[in-house]
């Protein structure tokens, strides 16, 4: 349980640091948006565009490619998706805390049990991230997206089964 417990509240204390930490840029985001709309560049629907067409084209396209039309690509809207910047970030993230926490606990050095600590650790820090992400946009500023991603914090932390376990009785076959 002592290792368990440690994993539990470190995935949970990194979660919220990357949920806390996204919310303000995500809401310079919006202010760029609402200055350029409000100059007449372009409204809400071809904004929405740009940003699927930028996911596309950044995900085809290879680094040489992107050199060779780098005169064309400047017409393009410079809006460079925030998910696609959090993907490889919160990968070295979960990668660089993954070897030392995974060797400090002393869980059992397998490459199977590892890439599936890793995998779980991964998801779980972007889903925080993409959550931080999400409250900016369905709140007006990202003070009261702190707010409620706050309460949801609790509410995920009380009931993730690791704070409130299921009963554990002598006859259990798990319990030896």
């Amino acid at each position: 349980m002592n290792a368990i417990g440690s994993m539990y509240t470190a995935v949970l204390f990194l979660g919220v640091q990357n949920a806390s930490s996204v919310q303000p840029v995500v809401a310079i985001e919006r202010t760029v948006f609402y200055r350029e709309k409000a100059a007449g560049m372009y409204s809400a629907l071809p904004y929405a565009f740009a940003q699927v067409t930028n996911i596309i084209m950044y995900s085809f396209l290879s680094f040489t490619d992107i050199v060779a039309y780098k005169d064309c690509i400047y017409k393009l809207p410079t809006f460079f998706p925030q998910i696609l910047v959090e993907l490889p970030y919160v990968f070295v993230q979960a990668v660089t805390y993954g070897v030392i926490v995974y060797a400090m606990i002393g869980f059992e050095w397998t490459a199977e049990k590892f890439f599936w600590y890793l995998f779980f650790m991964y998801f779980t820090l972007l889903y925080y991230t993409f959550y931080g992400m999400m409250t900016v946009g369905l709140t007006p500023n990202h003070h009261i997206a702190s707010i409620v991603a706050a309460a949801f914090y609790a509410v995920w932390n009380l009931f993730s089964g690791f704070v409130v376990t299921r009963p554990v009785s002598c006859c259990d076959p798990l319990n030896k």
